[in-house]
């Protein structure tokens, strides 16, 4: 009996502790039932960042641009105009591959305000939460005014690097670094860019256009800044240097066809006949120029613009000397210096390129031999398109030197007047318009308005010029030559259409 009563008690007592154990916190609990939404792991996908809408120069165009967040694979772009229902809305899909900044342009209804909405998707499909920005496209097309561009890059160039009371120009803004002493032949291209723009604005502005014929006035009575003085010389523009005494003359030339002023042009001639080419020599290669009084080496910088005054005289006074210097001068060149294609000399530079092509233009002027015109755009669509004179279809970087700086200015207006000649075949003058118009572009992108009237031209169109910079008017002429050379072809184009 007791045995009995022992199992008993033991049973119970079993029970109780089994139970004890299942209320116990380290029980395992029975598995109930879960729903999906329990299951699924709650994913956030950023949403982009920055969002804006701004305006182009094309009329109901929007620029949208944005920060994305890592890992976003694909940004919904949505827009609708701000009156009308989000369920309507259009929308583009961009896909995200490198970067955190992206821009996309789109292409509005109508001219009106915008919703801009943008939603960040991952690569498995999770959306961000929508951000939306607004934006108001522009009316009309932008139509650039080149005319006033250039008024304003002439003016920098006037204003910030020439010497007023002499006409003559500084190396560096004020003459900050005082070492204009010996810019002599650079005085003829930028005096070149005043002079474009005094035929630009003569009948418009007939006050401004007097100013500048003072400068011409005053660039003269001080002869071009030339350093060289020599007593026998009775037209105080005489230089060892050839080619320096022959960029004076052009632009003595130019003066003269600008303001119908004839003294101008016969001092070139008198420069030209005592001084240039009196210095011609003869061996098995040819005729041709000297560097140098003291240089024998003829070169393309000398011979091409020497080739082309010649030329000039002989439109003007129609004495055939000059039409021989020209040709002999031209065949120096042709024989020695032309490479093929049009490529002048090695290394191709733009402004040898730029004058051997306006001075075969000027001989078929002078004679109407086809072949003159033929290595005339050779010459000039090389130095416009070669990749040894562009860099990524943009006049390149040739050199920071008051000389490689200036190159440029030589070769725009030379290019602008074959683009502008009705005789030169029409693939290559709107080839040439297109290279000036994607240059002055560029060039427009990166000038520094805020600087005014410190707006220099960098010796690169396509990198804006650094604030802390010291202006170059080498730089500055390119530049200027470029935007009075745009307002002289594409004002002209426009206006024809």
């Amino acid at each position: 009996m007791k045995h009995l009563i022992f199992l008993l008690i033991s049973a119970f007592s079993l029970s109780f502790i089994l139970y004890a154990c299942n209320e116990d916190d380290n029980a395992i609990p029975e598995k109930e039932e879960q729903t999906d939404n329990d299951t699924e792991e709650s994913i956030t996908v950023n949403a982009v960042t920055n969002l804006k809408a701004s305006p182009t120069e094309k009329a109901n165009e929007l620029l949208i641009s944005w920060n994305n967040a890592a890992n976003v694979t694909t940004v919904e772009l949505s827009w609708w105009p701000e009156n009308e229902k989000e369920s309507e809305a259009s929308t583009i899909n961009v896909s995200i591959f490198t970067g955190i900044k992206k821009e996309r342009r789109i292409t509005v209804s109508k001219y009106c305000t915008y919703n801009i909405g943008a939603v960040a998707i991952d690569k498995n499909g999770n959306r961000s939460k929508k951000v939306t920005t607004k934006g108001i496209p522009a009316e009309k097309d932008f139509r650039m005014n080149w005319e006033k561009l250039a008024d304003s890059c002439t003016y920098v160039l006037i204003e910030q690097f020439m010497d007023k009371e002499k006409g003559t120009f500084w190396s560096t803004p004020n003459d900050l670094n005082h070492d204009s002493e010996f810019i002599y032949w650079q005085q003829a291209h930028a005096m070149d860019v005043v002079i474009y723009s005094y035929e630009r604005i003569k009948k418009n502005n007939p006050e401004l256009a007097s100013t500048y014929e003072n400068y011409f006035h005053l660039w003269y009575k001080n002869h071009a800044n030339n350093y060289h003085n020599d007593p026998t010389d009775n037209t105080g523009f005489l230089n060892d240097f050839t080619d320096d005494m022959c960029w004076i003359c052009l632009t003595l030339i130019h003066m003269t066809e600008a303001t119908g002023d004839d003294l101008y042009i016969k001092t070139a001639k008198e420069i030209y006949d005592n001084y240039i080419i009196t210095r011609t020599w003869t061996d098995y290669k040819g005729t041709g120029l000297p560097w140098k009084s003291d240089d024998p080496n003829r070169n393309a910088c000398t011979n091409t613009p020497g080739c082309l005054i010649a030329a000039k005289l002989y439109l003007k006074y129609g004495n055939e000397n000059y039409l021989e210097d020209a040709k002999t001068l031209y065949q120096y060149v042709i024989n020695n210096l032309e490479e093929g294609n049009g490529k002048i000399e090695e290394p191709p530079l733009t402004y040898t390129q730029g004058t051997f092509g306006e001075a075969c233009r000027q001989l078929y002027h002078a004679t109407g031999e086809s072949l003159y015109m033929k290595n005339a755009e050779e010459a000039i669509i090389y130095g416009l398109t070669s990749d040894r004179c562009t860099s990524n279809g943009i006049l390149r970087h040739e050199g920071e030197s008051m000389d490689q700086s200036i190159f440029k200015a030589v070769l725009i207006p030379y290019a602008v007047n074959l683009a502008l000649d009705e005789n030169a075949t029409p693939s290559v003058r709107t080839q040439i318009h297109t290279c000036i118009e994607r240059n002055a572009e560029t060039l427009r992108h990166h000038l520094n308005r805020s600087q005014w009237p410190a707006m220099y031209c960098n010796y690169f169109w396509g990198e804006t010029f650094p604030q802390d910079g010291i202006g170059s008017m080498g730089a500055q002429t390119s530049g200027a030559s470029l935007m009075e050379g745009a307002a002289r072809l594409l004002t002209t184009s426009d206006s024809e259409e």
